[in-house]
């Protein structure tokens, strides 16, 4: 790297000339310190980003056929191996129990080997779990390839996310989309699923059809993505942070649409630092080397409790809407709502009334990928919070009419031919179920499908992202096993409504913490997770007057109010915050900065 005049401890937060070309030093005179300022005016997006783009999002497309395949062969599976309720159960949970536990492991092997290079090994071990699939002789065998296949899931998911986040951090007026791209994907798998389902189905409809939509499709798509990502580069922030800056500024060029560089080509890095600025890729890393289960004894970490308290909350949330039940139990529900068919004939039939009901999960699919679609184009322009704010509110309306389409007094009563008293949905229940079912997919492809994988991306600094998200995905799909174990056997002991109910009163939880505590992080640079504070501080709910908050903070042997301060200068005034103090009106200038240990 070039050479520069280290800034004065008064002007740790002016003269950015130093550190941006010529072109760009018309603007010195304005502010920098402000951590929402977009440096560099919009661009075009670059093709090389765009194919960058696809190949690392078909870790999403992976993941989405993965649940959504589950949907369409529930009647192969049952009819080949007479499972009962709690055993399809299992084949749905095991794959969202092979996330939970790896993600830690992910997160850490991502931040350590590289994006890149964790997104190609998962493509190994898809591959392995297809050929298990397509030879399994039980259910326990099924079991082993799915959550073997959710293991996978669970890296390359977080992989994929950290790559584009970094990849577009010097592109702010697309990162929305590159990363939202992710969801997308996911959407389009669950699209590709069902149709792919449905046409097997309808045309094949063997027996064992199951074995080649868990296997086949899976195995195809994972060799895919393994030729593609080959030709992309690495990380640009990973590399850098690993102290590889000459290659992190050739795959920037390359990334930025330039000629592709061989490694003894000149690089201007004058040139490319702006890029750079807005991400961690200089910051002396206290988190290197510290395992995901030991981040507490970092002594800056208690600066982001704020970040993963949202995380968190929103990792548990987007599951306990039940949108993971609607998707995959999509064809039980329909008929539950229009056909009467309850669980005990499903145990007989094979878990379906007929394959006409796999068009509903089609209906499902087709909304969920053109709303996804909408919001990655949107997100930059409409706002995450937004999104979130819209698009939990519609679930939350939309699982009260599927609770009151499935509750027990608005059902009418007939008495057969034989004595026997049966019950039918009415036409009002039905079409409750209809809509519900349809506004609950659409909703979640707004907000939580799209917008959870963004926030946990920007909320998190690049120094622990990989390892972050991989705490998100423990949450969130962890909460995801648990809440898929317990539909089926959930409708059975309690009646088909209970569960809706349920996921009714945890969406208006939602609904009340995400205006109050979640930040519009669309204007924070580069996505570095560390901007998010100056947001945080502004939201009263955060702020030294809530008494929780307040409290949490004894907790954490912080009496007084948690700030730092951070300037877009990078190098050695990178990575320096302000300590916690006592009584929080300490003047600033009377203050020290400790630098990252």
């Amino acid at each position: 790297m070039s050479t520069s005049t280290t800034p004065s401890h008064s002007d740790k937060l002016g003269d950015t000339n130093a550190i941006i070309p010529k072109s760009h030093q018309h603007h010195s005179n304005e502010d920098f310190s402000s951590s929402t300022q977009n440096i560099n005016p919009p661009t075009p997006l670059s093709r090389r980003l765009l194919l960058a783009t696809i190949h690392a999002s078909i870790s999403g497309l992976l993941f989405g056929y993965q649940l959504g395949i589950t949907s369409g062969a529930l009647h192969s599976l049952q009819s080949s191996l007479d499972l009962s309720s709690s055993q399809t159960e299992s084949v749905t949970s095991f794959f969202f129990l092979g996330l939970m536990i790896i993600s830690p492991f992910g997160g850490e092997a991502c931040d350590r080997f590289g994006r890149k290079k964790s997104i190609l090994y998962t493509d190994g071990v898809f591959g392995f779990a297809s050929l298990v699939l397509l030879s399994a002789p039980s259910l326990e065998v099924v079991l082993a390839g799915r959550f073997v296949s959710g293991c996978a899931s669970g890296i390359g998911l977080v992989s994929a996310v950290s790559y584009l986040t970094e990849l577009a951090s010097g592109d702010h007026s697309h990162r929305g989309a590159l990363v939202s791209a992710v969801e997308a994907s996911v959407s389009l798998g669950f699209l590709v699923s069902y149709l792919t389902s449905y046409l097997w189905m309808k045309v094949v409809d063997v027996e064992d059809s199951w074995r080649i939509l868990f296997g086949l499709g899976t195995g195809f798509l994972a060799f895919l993505q393994w030729l593609g990502m080959r030709r992309m580069p690495e990380s640009p922030e990973w590399l850098s942070q690993m102290g590889f800056h000459e290659k992190a500024n050739e795959a920037l060029w390359w990334i930025g649409g330039g000629r592709t560089l061989g490694i003894g080509d000149a690089i201007d890095n004058d040139a490319l630092a702006p890029d750079m600025r807005g991400s961690n890729a200089d910051a002396p890393n206290e988190y290197q080397g510290v395992s995901f289960f030991a981040l507490e004894a970092c002594p800056s970490i208690s600066h982001y409790w704020r970040q993963a308290v949202i995380i968190a909350f929103l990792a548990i949330a987007e599951q306990f809407c039940g949108h993971i039940n609607i998707i995959n139990y999509a064809p039980l529900i329909f008929a539950e709502a229009f056909f009467d068919y309850d669980q005990e004939q499903a145990t007989q039939d094979g878990g379906a009334v007929a394959s006409e009901l796999l068009t509903t999960t089609i209906i499902l699919g087709v909304v969920k990928f053109v709303v996804t679609t909408f919001v990655l184009f949107e997100v930059d322009k409409l706002g995450r919070l937004f999104l979130m704010k819209a698009g939990v509110g519609i679930v939350t309306v939309s699982l009260l009419l599927l609770a009151i389409g499935f509750s027990v007094n608005l059902e009418t009563t007939y008495e057969t031919e034989y004595g026997v008293v049966e019950y039918v949905h009415s036409s009002f229940q039905r079409a409750m179920v209809l809509i519900g079912c349809t506004g609950c997919v659409a909703g979640f492809a707004i907000s939580y499908g799209p917008i959870t994988w963004l926030l946990a991306s920007e909320l998190s600094p690049s120094s622990i992202r990989g390892r972050m998200l991989g705490f998100y995905t423990v949450l969130t799909h962890g909460s995801a096993a648990l809440v898929s174990y317990t539909f089926l056997s959930g409708q059975e002991k309690y009646g088909e409504a209970a569960p809706f109910w349920l996921y009714f009163l945890c969406s208006i939880v939602s609904c009340l913490f995400i205006p109050l505590a979640v930040p519009e992080t669309g204007d924070v640079a580069g996505g570095d997770g560390e901007d998010v504070e100056n947001l945080l501080d502004e939201l009263w709910f955060w702020g030294e007057d809530n008494p929780i908050n307040s409290a949490t903070r004894a907790v954490l042997g912080c009496a007084g109010r948690c700030t730092k301060q951070r300037s877009h200068q990078r190098g050695e005034e990178m990575g320096r915050i302000n300590s916690c103090f006592e009584n929080g009106a300490i003047d600033r200038s009377e203050r020290e900065e400790t630098e990252f240990v």
